[in-house]
C-alpha cells in the first residue's frame, strides 16, 4: 500500500500560512510599553554622558533655564535604545533589562542635543523636560522613559544656551542646629532631719597669755 506524497504546493501553502501566524502575533509582541522615571545621571562624574557633553552644562527642569541667554528654543530629540550592541552589530546574547534600554535611549538624546548646541555654539542645553508624544513631565532629576519589547525610547525638550551660565543649584544638607549648652546639675545638701542630733553651736576659746621672761 502507497501513501500519496505532500504536493510542494502544499508545502508552500503550510509555510505561508505559518509566516501569516507569526506576524499575526509579532503586533502583540511589539505592544508593551511601559513607563519609567529613570534618573538624570551625573553628568558631572566620569560617564558616557560626561563624554558626549564634553565642556557644555546640562541643566534638567524647566526652571533651569530662567536668567540664561537662549539661541535655539524648544529644541526636540528623541532617543531610542535597542537590544544592539552599542546600537550596531549583533544583538546583546542577554536581552538588556529596562533601565539599560532606557540608559541607551537617554544616552542618544543627550547626543542629539549636544549636536544642536555645538551647531548653534551654545555652551550649555537648560530647561531640559521630557516630552513623550507632547506630554511634558518636567523633573530636575528624573526623565521619563517608554520601553517595549525591544527598545526604549526617551523624548527631550531643551533650550540651547550661550554665554556663561550661572552654577548648578543642587541641594545641599542643611547645617545642623547646635544644641543648647547644658549646665552640670546642682546637687543641694538634703535638708536636715528633725530627730537627728544637731552639731554642737561653734565657740571661741581666747588662748592663755603667753608668761613673761623671768629677769636675769
Amino acid at each position: 500500500m502507497t501513501f500519496p506524497t505532500r504536493h510542494p504546493h502544499h508545502r508552500a501553502v503550510l509555510a505561508a500560512a505559518l509566516a501569516a501566524v507569526l506576524v499575526a502575533l509579532a503586533p502583540g509582541a511589539q505592544a508593551r510599553n511601559v513607563r519609567l522615571m529613570e534618573p538624570v545621571p551625573d553628568a558631572e562624574r566620569p560617564s558616557r554622558v560626561h563624554d558626549i557633553l564634553g565642556n557644555l552644562a546640562l541643566r534638567f527642569g524647566g526652571d533651569s533655564a530662567r536668567d540664561a541667554t537662549i539661541a535655539r528654543r524648544d529644541v526636540v530629540v528623541k532617543g531610542v535604545g535597542t537590544t544592539k550592541i552599542n546600537d550596531v552589530g549583533d544583538d546583546d546574547k542577554v536581552r538588556p533589562a529596562d533601565h539599560e534600554l532606557c540608559a541607551r535611549a537617554f544616552e542618544d538624546a543627550i547626543t542629539k542635543l549636544a549636536f544642536a548646541a555645538r551647531g548653534a555654539r551654545g555652551t550649555g542645553i537648560v530647561g531640559v523636560i521630557s516630552n513623550y508624544e507632547g506630554t511634558v513631565f518636567d523633573d530636575p532629576t528624573h526623565y521619563e522613559c517608554h520601553v517595549g519589547a525591544l527598545k526604549a525610547a526617551v523624548t527631550l525638550r531643551a533650550q540651547i544656551a550661550t554665554g556663561p551660565l550661572a552654577p548648578s543649584q543642587a541641594p545641599t544638607a542643611a547645617a545642623p542646629v547646635p544644641l543648647p549648652a547644658t549646665q552640670p546639675p546642682v546637687i543641694s545638701p538634703p535638708p536636715p532631719t528633725p530627730d537627728a542630733p544637731q552639731p554642737p553651736a561653734a565657740t571661741f576659746q581666747p588662748l592663755p597669755p603667753v608668761p613673761a621672761p623671768a629677769p636675769n
